[in-house]
């Protein structure tokens, strides 16, 4: 007998046999239960979860002629379905039959009665192969089946299936299968043909899986074939190219001692042995995330892709600070492997920053302090002994600080118009320009508002608005203005495109101004006003009236 490959012979028989994709199995065994079949379904997901292999047990189940267990996998709908010979269960591979020709074929025969069955079943795959033309020629069929007719398309990218046909389907999302769910069902699977299988083997295939169960199945098949009964972690990485846990630890720890050479010879025979330098800077960002992980909540049940024991020791050689730099620089070149011709050079740089990490830290700086002699006396010293060293507490100098930019709301704003004055702005903007010459980065600035306590002037751009708003100017700004107007005051730039913002903003937040009148406790708005200019007093009134 021919051999038949693991994801054929362990495809799912019964919806209890499904992995992962819980809230479909039950939505759907609700509906047959109930009696409340919709007549076309959409099943998306990434490759190998599932979709088709529930496709083929709906029909199975809907046409099983056992009343007690569906589908029981016995009777001749069940088997025949099972085998693919079934005559009203259709599959379609939407990718080389995606004509309209080929759906007018399948439209003519959906008026034929089932042969067989209680249902026919279409199960086109990879829906959105087909052509507009071959998804317009279905939109009728597809909204008003027959009551025996019942399609199941399936297909990897939704977004590109018409609209008009998504919305005459039930939809089903599949979502990837978790890594424990798919070791799990390869530990299962080990069992049932007899191999032996080190559980580092079972996680590394079912992280390469990705999600998929297919894949992981498929994976496992050769490396059966690979390494025969007993499949071990290191087989696995030979045959699909990965790194082992211990070789990624490994190029942080030279990554810590600052052994350059080492780790550039590690990481050329790692590429030499056809390893996958994508997936290895994948791995390293995932270890380097747990073990921040573990750092800050030290539950080693988050951990899975190393243990506690490893996590502990990462993070005594690394600060939590070094492992977030290292993720941001390794994430950064994951990104430009898809355009690199040499993805070696980018991995070996990356390495490289990785090292140079901790040249900034406290710690760092400080041996160098010690160690090294002044530049200026030009001579050699003696190096410090130890003891000495112990006695001696180094200054550690601080590092710049970052410039503090006064950042307001337009709510803050605002409130600094309203209690602007038109008098103030008069009086002062005379005097503005002389309060310009005298702070440097004031220039060409022009005054929009003031109050007693605040101004707002409009800068030319962004960066000198920065200039103006930062802490240290904004305290040399004030110090000249209260010299210049005799008031402390505020100031506050904003840029052109800022000003035109705030000005609607007020409009928006203030709405038509109320003006008294004579009589007393009767306002009119400023529209009433024009309409009285407009059409005199008496004449406004009647018309309102």
């Amino acid at each position: 007998m021919a051999y038949k490959a693991l994801y054929r012979k362990y495809r799912p028989a019964t919806f209890e046999d499904v992995v992962g994709q819980q809230h479909i199995v039950a939505t759907l065994q609700n509906a047959i239960k109930n009696n409340k079949l919709a007549h076309a379904y959409l099943f998306c997901g990434p490759r190998g979860t599932g979709k088709t292999s529930i496709a083929k047990l709906l029909a199975k189940t809907i046409n099983c002629t056992d009343p007690e267990n569906k589908p029981c996998g016995k009777c001749a709908n069940c088997l025949d379905i099972q085998e693919g010979t079934h005559p009203d269960v259709v599959e379609l591979d939407a990718a080389t039959n995606n004509g309209v020709d080929e759906v007018r074929d399948l439209i003519d025969k959906v008026k034929y009665a089932p042969m067989q069955g209680k249902y026919k079943v279409y199960i086109i795959d990879e829906v959105h192969m087909m052509t507009p033309s071959a998804f317009n020629a279905l939109l009728k069929t597809l909204e008003e089946p027959p009551a025996y007719c019942i399609f199941v398309l399936a297909t990897t990218e939704p977004h590109k299936v018409l609209p008009t046909i998504v919305s005459r389907c039930q939809r089903f999302d599949f979502n990837k299968v978790p890594t424990l769910l798919i070791k799990e069902r390869l530990k299962y699977i080990a069992q049932q043909e007899g191999i032996i299988c080190e559980d580092a083997a079972l996680t590394l295939i079912a992280e390469i899986a990705e999600g998929g169960m297919r894949d992981a199945l498929s994976i496992m098949d050769q490396c059966i074939a690979y390494a025969q009964n007993n499949i071990k972690a290191s087989d696995v990485s030979a045959v699909y190219g990965i790194a082992t846990t211990s070789e990624k630890l490994d190029l942080f720890e030279c990554v810590s001692r600052k052994d350059t050479k080492r780790l550039m010879e590690k990481a050329r025979n790692l590429a030499n042995r056809g390893i996958d330098l994508q997936r290895l800077t994948t791995d390293l960002i995932n270890i380097a995330k747990e073990t921040v992980v573990y750092s800050y909540s030290q539950d080693n049940g988050l951990l899975t892709v190393i243990n506690e024991e490893q996590a502990n020791k990462l993070a005594s050689l690394f600060t939590v600070k070094e492992l977030l730099d290292s993720i941001d620089y390794l994430m950064d070149v994951s990104i430009k492997y898809k355009d690199a011709t040499d993805s070696l050079s980018y991995f070996e740089v990356c390495l490289l920053k990785m090292v140079n990490i901790s040249d900034n830290n406290p710690a760092q700086m400080v041996k160098t302090v010690i160690a090294e002699p002044k530049k200026v006396e030009r001579k050699a010293v003696e190096p410090i002994k130890p003891a000495v060293q112990e006695q001696v507490k180094p200054v550690v100098p601080e590092k710049p600080k970052e410039p503090v930019i006064k950042h307001l709301t337009n709510d803050q704003l605002y409130l600094m118009l309203t209690r602007s004055r038109k008098e103030y702005r008069e009086r002062e903007s005379k005097i503005w320009p002389d309060i310009c010459k005298n702070v440097k980065g004031l220039e060409n600035t022009a005054m929009m508002a003031s109050s007693e306590t605040d101004i707002i002037v409009v800068a030319q751009s962004r960066d000198q608005t920065d200039i103006i708003n930062e802490e240290n100017k904004q305290l040399e700004i004030e110090r000249v203005v209260e010299d210049k107007l005799g008031v402390k005051k505020s100031v506050t730039a904003i840029t052109p495109d800022q000003k035109i913002l705030l000005i609607s903003y007020f409009r928006e937040k203030t709405g038509p101004i109320p003006i008294i009148k004579e009589e007393p406790k009767e306002t009119i708005s400023e529209t009433e006003k024009r309409l009285i200019n407009l059409f005199g007093k008496n004449g406004y009134k009647k018309t309102e009236d």
